[in-house]
């Protein structure tokens, strides 16, 4: 399924109407004019994600996880293989939601629930109402990691939730990089791509970290949100 994107006009709007309170949950006092967000270089659209179509998740062989271990800890799979997209992905740390909080921090009235996950599963989910935001643990990327893809589930409204990033040290500070986009009605969808834009963590090669801010700006709007992979390579 095909979905329209927004322009980038209109996410850095969207971002900055959260960004100030953004920023004071980071021990930061401002948050300069946000950048537009820049697409990755090979557009995917947002596909509709049965239970059927994503599941089972196999792991990558040893050999390829070796290759890709730069950052600790981490592990990789093909998760969307049968959605057409071959890379492999690793998760990023508690965003399948599967106990209170796990790192995240959830703000204005987001908060993990229990309902439908997108393999068909019962669990947590984070849900994002209106005028809130939650913001990830860091995550260990470098600059081989340039994009990213999450789930999301339309309950109440239009529109979607808005992607920033924020590196240590980076200016701007804070900057939004997409939107992940559903309708009610349509359950699960995978979003296209996002640019996590890596180098605003430095210009050099290296492990560098990063925290992505989910922010529902759309009002009288709700959202589940589940899954955030992130593509060590662009295969």
């Amino acid at each position: 399924m095909s979905l329209s994107r927004p322009t980038a006009s209109s996410i850095a709007r969207k971002f900055a109407a959260t960004a100030g309170v953004v920023a004071g949950l980071l021990g930061f006092a401002a948050i300069p004019a946000l950048a537009a967000p820049v697409p990755p270089a090979a557009p995917v659209v947002a596909t509709v994600a049965t239970p059927e179509a994503i599941a089972p998740v196999k792991a990558a062989p040893a050999k390829v996880s070796a290759e890709l271990a730069v950052c600790p800890g981490q592990t990789f799979s093909q998760p969307f293989e049968a959605l057409k997209d071959s890379n492999y992905y690793t998760l990023v740390e508690g965003s399948e939601f599967n106990g209170p909080e796990e790192g995240w921090e959830l703000n204005n009235g987001a908060q993990i629930v229990e309902g439908t996950r997108p393999d068909g599963s019962t669990g947590g989910v984070l849900e994002l109402p209106s005028g809130s935001y939650a913001v990830s643990p860091p995550v260990c990327v470098t600059l081989q990691y340039p994009t990213a893809r999450g789930y999301i589930e339309a309950v109440q409204g239009g529109g979607g939730v808005t992607v920033g990033v924020y590196y240590a040290g980076s200016k701007p500070a804070g900057q939004p990089v997409g939107q992940l986009n559903a309708k009610v009605g349509k359950g699960w969808e995978l979003s296209a791509p996002f640019n996590v834009k890596p180098q605003l963590g430095g210009s050099q090669e290296g492990v560098r970290e990063v925290r992505f801010i989910y922010a529902n700006t759309t009002r009288s709007s709700d959202f589940h949100v589940s899954g955030l992979y992130v593509d060590p390579r662009m295969s």
